[in-house]
């Protein structure tokens, strides 16, 4: 094959070395990227897309296939487990499509995800298409979903998302795929040929499902959907088939349901994840008795079990549960797995090692932490044996990290809060300056593991507080709900309370302490620059929501096949764009933009259909027209929400860094 990727394959050595297993006008111009201090590390040592993702083996063991990132391009790359015979299957630079993933059908097949942003009109939304190719890039079926041709020139609803599926167990030719080609938001469930493209159903919709999940023999068993806007619907059926019955119904704006996870050998058991004493805990139930209450299988007292189910090798039995409580989690049912386990953190401790892909003895092992950049192991289970393949950040393999610890500390009115505390390698015996760092979502949390941002502020001689204010999820349903209708008040609070904690610690330089975030936290950033200016030095705000109000009409936006639920979820958690204007527009940043006097570096992707560039936009004028000066506002003109290409990452990085380097 042609191109830089025939020339630049990343060949995966056999292993390396064995051990024991045990407002104004948009900057458009980027700033001439600053030039790393004496024992800084350069900016595409965080800011570039990892080396390696998704490293995977074939049924048998015998090949690997995984995503290879070189210079903001991408491909698919596939090799025999000794190294040897590369292929570069798929590429792309990222510019109209992006791979997004693949599977391994059988030794020889692969499927691949294609994902491409669209637009109609100004809403912006996310397409999918579904590939197979050989593992030596030869017989791709580039039309492998295919659609007839309405009939009398009627028109006929195209599916946007293409790439919904699940393997069939000893089915090496066929995959079930999701597909609402016959009514909009329902999909059915058809048996496709991963070779010819032929397809024939095996599930009909009953006209309200969303997601199907098919029990380890292959047999389509249970739905998830929604009826008369929000009342959520699990339906069942027998192995054998038959009708749809209902299982669990609940109301999913007023209270947390059921939801499946997956089936375990015995295809009569269903694990599901359901509320417990206040969090969400992990359930099994026999379908032969669905009147009976579902057994509780795992809870933990602190957190909620959100992670997914761990299968084994043959993905024929289920070991256990992965998920985050204060750090990365497995908990196993199953003692081999958990003996196996407990070999692998020995070799590689103070670690989050998940078992990726594994088939029969050998194993792929991604290893990471708070100070330790993503690797990938290679372990051979028949002679106890474990070697490094290769690292996701080779700039960063062979550097030392910046320490991270886990801290608690109580909010003003007695809510004990949780965050992660890193400190930059250099730092001295007195305190230094700061960011304050706080997530998006908001109903989303920070974890203990390798960040490249707090990585990179770190290397520039900042300590990071990320916190994990009320609002956050993962500590059970009271403290996510007292963030609800909260945005820019007691949340924003939390983040000062932070901010406070860390100078009675006198752990920073109250003096030199900026706040920096994206999405949500692009918001706190701006509300905390707004609410309390004498905390921070400097704010850096990438892709913020700036109006409630807007983001209210947003959410609820016809438009959506769910606008119905989405609009009373962002009622519940935002308010009522109404009854609550007068609160809304006072934790509007766009709104109090005169109030606003802290040096700010205001960036967005023209190309964000999570948050539309238009808040940044507002925002800016509203700062033009307030007089303030002191703002850099960047428009990236491809950029999405997450900056997934990486020439956005490398660009918003060079431009955080010149920033901040005029206030340490």
């Amino acid at each position: 094959m042609k191109g830089r990727f025939a020339r630049r394959v990343a060949l995966i050595p056999w292993l390396v070395g064995l051990v024991a297993c045990g407002g104004s006008r948009p900057a458009n111009e980027p700033l001439p990227v600053a030039a790393a201090r004496p024992g800084e590390l350069p900016v595409k040592a965080f800011a570039a897309l990892p080396l390696i993702e998704d490293l995977t083996l074939s049924p048998s063991g015998d090949y690997l296939a995984f995503i290879q990132n070189t210079d903001g391009h991408s491909a698919l790359v596939t090799q025999n487990r000794s190294g040897g015979d590369s292929r570069v299957v798929i590429t792309s630079d990222n510019q109209k499509y992006h791979i997004r993933g693949f599977t391994w059908v059988n030794n020889q097949r692969l499927l691949v995800r294609m994902w491409y942003p669209d637009r109609v009109s100004d809403l912006k939304f996310t397409q999918t298409r579904l590939f197979a190719i050989n593992r030596d890039g030869g017989e791709l079926k580039s039309d492998l979903v295919r659609f007839q041709d309405p009939v009398f020139g009627g028109r006929r609803h195209i599916p946007q998302f293409q790439d919904a599926y699940a393997l069939i167990p000893g089915d090496e030719r066929h995959i079930l795929l999701m597909l609402d080609e016959r009514q909009q938001g329902a999909p059915d469930v058809y048996r496709l040929d991963v070779y010819s493209g032929e397809r024939e159903t095996v599930a009909g919709n009953p006209g309200y499902v969303r997601r199907w999940l098919a029990d380890l023999q292959g047999h389509v068993r249970v739905g998830l959907g929604l009826v008369g806007g929000s009342t959520e619907r699990i339906v069942y059926r027998s192995a054998a088939g038959g009708d749809w019955q209902t299982l669990f119904e609940h109301d999913a704006v007023k209270e947390d349901g059921m939801q499946p996870l997956g089936f375990d050998a015995d295809p009569d058991i269903l694990y599901l994840r359901g509320p417990h004493q206040g969090r969400s805990a992990i359930f099994r139930m026999h379908l032969s008795a669905p009147k009976s209450a579902p057994e509780l299988v795992y809870a933990d007292p602190r957190y909620d079990v959100t992670g997914g189910l761990m299968y084994s090798s043959a993905g024929n039995r289920v070991l256990g549960v992965h998920y985050r409580a204060a750090t990365a989690k497995s908990v196993f049912w199953d003692e081999d797995a958990r003996l196996a386990q407990a070999k692998i953190d020995q070799a590689l401790p103070d670690r989050d090692n998940a078992v990726i892909s594994s088939a029969g003895n050998q194993v792929i092992v991604l290893s990471s932490g708070p100070s330790h950049a993503p690797a990938y192991y290679w372990l051979n289970m028949h002679n106890n044996q474990m070697g490094r393949l290769i690292d996701s950040y080779p700039l960063l393999a062979n550097q030392t990290l910046a320490a991270s610890e886990i801290v608690h500390f109580k909010a003003r009115d007695g809510l004990e809060l949780e965050g992660y505390l890193t400190k930059p390698r250099q730092a001295g015996a007195t305190a230094g300056p700061a960011v304050v760092f706080p997530h998006g979502g908001p109903w989303s949390r920070d974890s203990h593991g390798f960040n490249p941002w707090t990585q990179f502020l770190a290397d520039r001689g900042w300590t990071v507080l990320q916190l994990n204010f009320r609002g956050s999820a993962g500590y059970g349903n009271d403290f996510e709900t007292a963030g609800f209708r909260r945005w820019g008040l007691e949340m924003q609070d939390d983040i000062t309370d932070g901010v406070r904690w860390l100078t009675e610690q006198k752990l920073v330089d109250p003096a030199k302490v900026c706040i920096v975030g994206a999405s949500y936290g692009g918001y706190a950033a701006l509300m905390g620059a707004i609410k309390t200016p004498e905390l921070y030095r400097c704010a850096v705000s990438l892709a913020p929501v700036t109006d409630l109000r807007r983001l209210l009409d947003e959410w609820g936006d016809m438009r959506w096949q769910d606008h119905r639920l989405r609009a009373e979820m962002a009622e519940k958690t935002l308010g009522h764009w109404w009854s609550d204007r007068a609160r809304l527009k006072d934790t509007s940043p766009v709104e109090q933009a005169a109030r606003l006097h802290t040096p700010l570096l205001l960036a967005h992707g023209v190309g964000d259909w999570t948050v539309n560039v238009g808040h940044s936009r507002d925002m800016a004028d509203a700062l033009a027209s307030a007089g303030f000066k002191d703002v850099r506002y960047v428009e990236m003109e491809d950029a999405d929400h997450y900056l997934t290409r990486e020439e956005d990452r490398l660009r918003f990085f060079g431009e955080m860094d010149a920033f901040l380097r005029r206030f340490r």
